[in-house]
C-alpha cells in the first residue's frame, strides 16, 4: 500500500471517530462509536484521544449492559469501585464525557419515540431517589442547551420546569454548565460519593436503553419552530374560572379534617364539572369543526398503583374519557376532551387524597394490625374505586336526563371522537383483571367510605 492511500486512510478513521457512526448519533449530539471495524489502532494515525474516547465507549457499553443483569445495587457498586480503580483520572474524564454524550442521545431519542420529560422522571424514580434528580438534570441540561425553553409548547414547557425544580433541588444545576452536562461528576460535586454516582448512572443508562416506544402524544422538539407563539392565557374564560373554582373546593376537601365538610365540597366540586362539561359540548354542538380530543399521561405512585389506576379508571368512565394502563411502567393514558381530561385528572388526585385518608383512619379504627395490611389497604381502595365509579354515574345520568333529548346526539358525536381517536393510539389492546385476593373487612370498608362521599346535581352556576 502506497504511503498517500495510508494517510488517506488514516484521515477517514479520525473523521468517523470524531464524527461517530449515524446509529450512535442522535439530536445532534455525537459520540466515538462503538463499532468501528478494521484497521490498527496506531496512535501516531488517529490520535491519542480519539483512541481513549473509542475504548471508552466500548468500556461503557459492557458497563451499562452489566448494570441492566445485576440487580443488587451493593454488589453492583462493587464491581463498578474495582472498575474505576483500573481507570486513571483521565479516563474517567473521558468516560463521563462520552457517557453524558449517550444520555443527550438517548434523550433525543426518546422524544422522537413518543416519551415527555415527566414520563422520563416518573420512570427514573422507580429506580431510586438518586436515579431521579439525575434524570431531572439531565432533561433540564440538554433543554437549555436546545433552547427548548423558548421553544417548548405549554404542556412540555411545564414539564421542564418542573424537571429544573428537581434537578435545583438536588443541586444539580445542569442548566448552568455552558458544556456538556458531566453526569457522574455533577453528583460528585454534589456530595455524592464517585462509586455511587457512577452506579446511578450506569443504571439510569440501562433503564432507558430498555425503554419501549410510547404512541406519540405531542410534537416532539424536532417538530418545533425556532421560537414559541406566545400568546396571551386565557384567564377570562368561563373555562379557566370554572376550574379555579373547582381546584379551590377539591383543595379545601383535601385540606379538612372534617369528614362531612370534605364530602360536601367534593359533591359540589362534582357539580361543577359535570354541569360544565355538557354545557361546553352543547356550545360546541353546532360547530362544523371536528371534536376536540387530547390525551394526557398520568403517573401513577406506589404503594399500590394497580388499585389506585382502577380508582382513576372509575372517574374516566364516568366522565367520558377512555383509559389504558401501562403497568410496567405504572403510566395510565387518559383520552378524551379537553374539558374532561382536565376534570379528570382534578376530581382523581382529590379522591385519591381523600380514600388514603380515609383508608388510613379505617385501618386504625380497631386494635391489631389487619386492618393496615397490604390486604386490607388493597381490598379498600378497589372497593372504593367501585363505588365512587358508581355514584359518579348515576350523578352524571341524572345530570345528563335533565338536559332532555337534545344532549343525546351531542354526546354520542364526541364518544364517536373519543373512540376514534383512542383506537388509532392503541390499536392492539385488552382488557385486564387484578391477580389479588382482596380481604371482606377491607372491602367493605371502602364502600362505607365511597358512600359517604355523597354527590348533588344542580345547574352550574354563573359565578
Amino acid at each position: 500500500m502506497g504511503r498517500n492511500n495510508q494517510q488517506r486512510r488514516a484521515a477517514k478513521r479520525r473523521e468517523r471517530l470524531r464524527s461517530g457512526s449515524s446509529d450512535t448519533a442522535t439530536g445532534g449530539y455525537r459520540f466515538a462509536s462503538d463499532a468501528y471495524g478494521g484497521g490498527s489502532w496506531a496512535t501516531s494515525q488517529i490520535g491519542e484521544e480519539e483512541l481513549l474516547r473509542h475504548q471508552a465507549n466500548q468500556t461503557l457499553k459492557e458497563q451499562i449492559a452489566l448494570a441492566g443483569r445485576v440487580e443488587r445495587s451493593a454488589f453492583l457498586a462493587q464491581l463498578i469501585q474495582s472498575w474505576l480503580a483500573s481507570q486513571s483520572v483521565r479516563q474517567q474524564r473521558i468516560l463521563d464525557e462520552q457517557m453524558s454524550l449517550r444520555f443527550m442521545a438517548l434523550l433525543a431519542s426518546l422524544w422522537e419515540h413518543g416519551w415527555q420529560p415527566a414520563d422520563l422522571v416518573h420512570a427514573a424514580r422507580r429506580l431510586d431517589g438518586r436515579s431521579t434528580a439525575m434524570m431531572a438534570a439531565l432533561i433540564t441540561g440538554q433543554a437549555h442547551r436546545t433552547q427548548a425553553f423558548e421553544r417548548a409548547p405549554k404542556p412540555w414547557l411545564s414539564q421542564l420546569r418542573a424537571a429544573e425544580r428537581d434537578a435545583a433541588a438536588a443541586q444539580l444545576m445542569a442548566g448552568s454548565i455552558p458544556t456538556v452536562f458531566l453526569a457522574a461528576a455533577a453528583q460528585v460535586q454534589a456530595g455524592s460519593a464517585l462509586v455511587d454516582a457512577w452506579t446511578t448512572v450506569l443504571r439510569l443508562a440501562s433503564l432507558l436503553q430498555q425503554l419501549p416506544t410510547l404512541p406519540r402524544l405531542v410534537d416532539p422538539p424536532s417538530a418545533w419552530g425556532k421560537s414559541r407563539e406566545r400568546r396571551p392565557a386565557p384567564s377570562d374564560s368561563d373555562r379557566a374560572r370554572v376550574l379555579t373554582k373547582i381546584r379551590g373546593l377539591l383543595a379545601k376537601a383535601e385540606a379538612t379534617a372534617y369528614a362531612a365538610e370534605a364530602e360536601a365540597l367534593t359533591a359540589k366540586a362534582q357539580h361543577l364539572m359535570t354541569r360544565h362539561a355538557i354545557d361546553e359540548a352543547l356550545l360546541h354542538a353546532h360547530d362544523d369543526e371536528p371534536v376536540d380530543v387530547i390525551s394526557f399521561r398520568v403517573h401513577i405512585s406506589a404503594p399500590y398503583p394497580g388499585e389506585k389506576v382502577s380508582l382513576l379508571n372509575q372517574v374516566a368512565l364516568a366522565n367520558r374519557c377512555r383509559l389504558i394502563w401501562l403497568e410496567q411502567f405504572a403510566i395510565a393514558t387518559l383520552v378524551g376532551t379537553p374539558v374532561d381530561v382536565d376534570q379528570v385528572e382534578l376530581l382523581f388526585t382529590s379522591l385519591l387524597v381523600q380514600a388514603t385518608r380515609a383508608m388510613v383512619e379505617a385501618g386504625a379504627s380497631r386494635p391489631g394490625s389487619f386492618d393496615r395490611s397490604a390486604s386490607f389497604r388493597r381490598s379498600f381502595l378497589v372497593s372504593y374505586a367501585v363505588r365512587i365509579g358508581e355514584r359518579l354515574t348515576e350523578s352524571a345520568d341524572r345530570a345528563a336526563s335533565s338536559y332532555g333529548t337534545e344532549l343525546v346526539p351531542v354526546m354520542q358525536r364526541q364518544a364517536e371522537a373519543v373512540d376514534q381517536v383512542f383506537e388509532r393510539l392503541f390499536p392492539n389492546t385488552y382488557q385486564v383483571g387484578s391477580g389479588h385476593q382482596y380481604s371482606q373487612r377491607g372491602w367493605q370498608a371502602g364502600r362505607e367510605a365511597a358512600d359517604r362521599a355523597s354527590l348533588v346535581v344542580g345547574r352550574l352556576a354563573a359565578s
